[in-house]
């Protein structure tokens, strides 16, 4: 679990909405940032989470991250 501290507070942020199924132009839109931050952003968090995908992201997130819970 020390893998999710090196996380910035915008790549947490863009890992709780990945992990919630939207996808990179719609993280952009709700984070108001540019597309291509998205990506960027994605690619830190796969290197530091030391997975390859988005599927494996999620998964890490189900595992491993205490996310709100959003009623």
């Amino acid at each position: 679990m020390g893998q999710i501290f090196k996380l910035t507070n915008r790549e947490y942020q863009v890992l709780e909405l990945l992990s919630k199924g939207l996808k990179d132009f719609d993280i952009a839109l709700c984070l108001q940032i540019e597309l291509e931050t998205v990506k960027s952003h994605n690619k830190n968090v796969f290197r530091k989470l030391n997975v390859r995908n988005r599927a494996e992201a999620v998964l890490y997130c189900i595992n491993n991250m205490p996310f709100k819970n959003e009623e």
